[in-house]
C-alpha cells in the first residue's frame, strides 16, 4: 500500500503553492486527480488529445502518478446517456495516464418513484454498460460508498453481485458509513465485507457525539457528527488499514481530510502533514 492526496488539499487554500511543489513537500508521489464534468483537471483541460497529453507530460516531468480519476457522474440525473458518457471520457483518461481506476457514484440523489431494488437495477445497469463500453482499457471502475443511497450496505452487496465484474469495485471511503449513521464497532464488520472488493480509497475520519456512537442513526438521523483529523477520530484507521491488508488489498491510502473547516486556515497544511505522518506510522506497524 502507499499513501495518495486528493489533489484539491495540494492548492494555495490549503497551504501549498501548486500541486508538484506540495507532493514534493509531503513526500509523496501519487494523487487522485478530479476531472470534473467539462473536462477540466488541476492541471488543465483533458477534453482532447492535445490538452491530455499536456497533462500527462506534466505528470510525467515531476514523476507524479495519478492512483484514480476522480468523476462527478449521479446516475440520477435525467440524461443518463450524458452520465455513461463521461464515464467513458474518465475511462479513455484514466487508461492514457496509465491510471487503473475511476472513481465513479452512484445515485446521488433520491428519486420518489423508486425502491431500492429500482436503484440497484438501474445502477448495475448503467455500470454494465461502461464496462461494455470501456472494454478494451484496462482500467476498473470504483463506486463509493457516498451520500443517502451508496451508503446502504445492502445496496451496495446487491449491486456488486449485480454487476459481478473483475473490473467493477469500490472506492471505500472510511468515514462515510459512519456519517451516514452505522454503529463505530459494525463499521468493522462492513470494511471486513467488502475489502475484497476494494479498488481505491478515501481516507477520512469523523467524531460522534459518545451516547450516539454505538447506535444506528441511518440516513443522518439523531446523533452530532463532525469531521476529525485521521489520527483524532473515532474510527481506528490501523484496524481498517489491516482489515484491508488482511483482504489482499495492496494499493492506495488516499487522503481525504473532511476536519478542516474546524481549524484556522493558518493550520491545515500542517494537519495534512500530520495525517500523512499518522498513515506512514500505521503502514510502518501493520
Amino acid at each position: 500500500m502507499f499513501i495518495a492526496i486528493r489533489d484539491v488539499f495540494l492548492t494555495p487554500k490549503y497551504g501549498f503553492t501548486d500541486i508538484f511543489e506540495g507532493l514534493r513537500e509531503l513526500k509523496l508521489d501519487h494523487i487522485e486527480l478530479h476531472v470534473d464534468r467539462n473536462l477540466n483537471t488541476i492541471l488543465g483541460s483533458v477534453s482532447d488529445d492535445q490538452s491530455l497529453s499536456k497533462v500527462k507530460r506534466a505528470l510525467k516531468s515531476n514523476d507524479v502518478k495519478v492512483c484514480a480519476i476522480l468523476l462527478d457522474n449521479d446516475f440520477s440525473a435525467q440524461n443518463v446517456n450524458s452520465e455513461i458518457k463521461y464515464i467513458v471520457r474518465g475511462c479513455e483518461i484514466a487508461y492514457e495516464l496509465e491510471c487503473s481506476v475511476v472513481r465513479i457514484n452512484a445515485f446521488m440523489r433520491p428519486i420518489p418513484t423508486y425502491s431500492m431494488s429500482d436503484y440497484v437495477n438501474r445502477t448495475a445497469e448503467y455500470v454494465k454498460e461502461c464496462l461494455s463500453l470501456t472494454r478494451g482499457y484496462d482500467v476498473s471502475l470504483a463506486m463509493e460508498n457516498h451520500g443517502y443511497i451508496a451508503n446502504d450496505r445492502e445496496f451496495i452487496r446487491d449491486v456488486l453481485k449485480e454487476v459481478s465484474s473483475d473490473r467493477f469495485g469500490l472506492t471505500l471511503d472510511t468515514g462515510n458509513f459512519y456519517w451516514y449513521g452505522y454503529p463505530l464497532s459494525e463499521l468493522y464488520e462492513i470494511y471486513q465485507e467488502f475489502a475484497p472488493y476494494v479498488k481505491h480509497t478515501h481516507i477520512k475520519n469523523y467524531i460522534v457525539e459518545e451516547k450516539y456512537r454505538e447506535i444506528r442513526r441511518l440516513g443522518l438521523g439523531i446523533g452530532r457528527i463532525h469531521g476529525a483529523p485521521l489520527y483524532e477520530g473515532d474510527i481506528d484507521l490501523k484496524k481498517v488499514i489491516r482489515i484491508l491488508k488482511k483482504a489482499g488489498y495492496d494499493y492506495d491510502l488516499t487522503v481525504e481530510d473532511e476536519s478542516l473547516y474546524r481549524f484556522d486556515s493558518k493550520l491545515w497544511k500542517e494537519i495534512i502533514k500530520n495525517d500523512i505522518k499518522h498513515l506512514k506510522f500505521i503502514l510502518q506497524n501493520i
